[in-house]
């Protein structure tokens, strides 16, 4: 029994590692509920009750909810306010099926003021884009722009694979989308129709920032 136990184990700690390549989040959210399975499994077995035991269920119940709140949205299709705002009017995608695949890449989340989304010179910086609120973007110690609703960040980056150009830190209380790169990657490949209606999406907010910035220095 101590050797089924060993085996789901290394099991577990196997899927664990396999969710941390490119996947979409409810594949990612399937691969840990099925982890956190036999981790439950393999501390009943080997353990017996214990703190890891807790710790495992505890991490089954959040992935497993979590997982029912995405099949959940996804059946039910409605979409929040700043979801409709980013698909109608920014990236201008239609299908239903395409908007659902790009909602599983997104995370929202709420950020305060003085908190630093990007630092310049930073690896592969966040990819954001901002529902409501405004940050400064800071290069070389100066403030040369700003930026806020409808924009994005860290699409430069992105597309050229280079490092932050620059530093950007929110001064008005922020509700921003931050994307999964690689997963994005991956569906603008299998996708090439979603692929270029994000990378239009990407100019247009470039072209912002180059005229605002323009405009800033005359």
């Amino acid at each position: 029994m101590e050797n089924w136990g060993q085996w789901l184990g290394w099991l577990g700690a196997m899927a664990l590692v396999w969710a941390m390549a490119p996947h979409q989040v409810r594949d990612i959210r399937r691969i840990c509920l099925g982890a956190g399975v036999l981790a439950v499994a393999y501390f009943a077995l080997v353990h017996g009750f214990s703190a890891g035991l807790a710790l495992s269920v505890a991490f089954t119940l959040v992935n497993a909810g979590r997982l029912f709140e995405l099949r959940q949205r996804a059946r039910s299709g409605v979409m929040t306010r700043e979801e409709r705002e980013l698909f109608d009017h920014v990236m201008k995608i239609e299908e239903p099926s395409q908007q659902s695949r790009l909602r599983d890449l997104m995370v929202w989340q709420d950020v305060p003021v003085g908190t630093t989304l990007i630092k310049q010179g930073q690896i592969d910086p966040p990819l954001i884009y901002i529902a409501s609120g405004r940050a400064e973007i800071e290069r070389d110690l100066a403030i040369v722009s700003e930026c806020g609703a409808g924009e994005f960040l860290g699409e430069m980056s992105h597309v050229s694979g280079e490092r932050a150009s620059a530093t950007v830190t929110v001064t008005q209380e922020m509700r921003m989308a931050r994307l999964d790169r690689d997963a994005l990657g991956q569906l603008a490949k299998s996708l090439p129709e979603v692929g270029k209606a994000v990378d239009r999406a990407f100019n247009r907010s470039l072209a912002v920032k180059v005229l605002r910035m323009n405009e800033s220095a005359r």
